[in-house]
């Protein structure tokens, strides 16, 4: 019988492709009945700003700093959302139903993270991150399946001091991409690629630090759309300063 805590080579690649493709169907696109991420983003935040939205083509479109009251409000909404999202078992049981063929991530497991993806995904697109583009899709993948900022960095390969920022992930080369979502397949089955899984997530998820235990529920969906949040606004993706 194989160790769980090796994986395959086979499941953790098929799983890093899953993941990464799961991340563009959810954030770029939307799937089954969740819309993408901008998509639902924009809406939320038309809805907060009324007559005075602007679309982001739009060149009256102010900029993240200067909606910065909306935008906190907007992000508190749809961590709410998904957080309600995350609770309704028939939702999350219907959605997993799609998303899970030929991986060994439980259903119930699939659903909460393409909820956290969506989630993570407006938050980054809300606080001015292109997630069109592949590079930040990733980091933004990593920070919704509750991989801590630490390791964001240093699969990023950033250097001492170095805020992981746009124009540095983007420099990155697709083939680094590939590595990285294989660290990501082999997060995802390492902890969630078991029987056991389907009732229960790992008993401790590292977020930015700290630490967020138990059930694949709305509590969990919180505190990653919260941890989510600080680091794409904040300094939790920059290196250490060197001592």
């Amino acid at each position: 019988m194989a160790d769980e805590k090796t994986p395959d080579e086979g499941a953790v690649e098929k799983a890093g492709r899953w993941v990464a493709d799961l991340a563009e169907k959810v954030m770029v696109n939307g799937v089954g009945p969740i819309t993408g991420s901008v998509t639902w983003a924009e809406d939320r935040l038309a809805r907060r700003q009324g007559a005075d939205y602007r679309a982001p083509d739009d060149g009256e479109r102010r900029s993240p700093e200067d909606m910065k009251d909306d935008i906190d409000a907007v992000v508190a909404r749809l961590i709410k959302e998904s957080v309600a999202a995350a609770g309704t078992q028939g939702f999350v049981t219907g959605l997993g139903g799609l998303l899970t063929a030929g991986v060994t991530i439980p259903a119930n497991v699939a659903a909460s993270i393409a909820i956290n993806m969506r989630m993570a995904g407006s938050i980054a697109h809300l606080r001015g991150w292109d997630i069109r583009d592949p590079h930040v899709r990733t980091v933004v993948m990593m920070l919704a399946i509750g991989m801590s900022a630490q390791n964001v960095l240093a699969a990023f390969g950033v250097k001492v001091g170095q805020k992981l920022g746009e124009q540095v992930i983007k420099k990155i080369p697709m083939a680094a991409l590939h590595a990285i979502n294989k660290k990501v397949g082999f997060h995802l089955v390492a902890k969630y690629g078991t029987k056991r899984a389907a009732i229960t997530l790992a008993k401790a998820v590292p977020i930015l630090g700290g630490l967020v235990g138990g059930a694949v529920d709305a509590g969990a969906t919180a505190v990653i759309g919260r941890a989510t949040d600080k680091a794409l606004r904040g300094d939790a993706l920059r290196g250490e300063e060197p001592k």
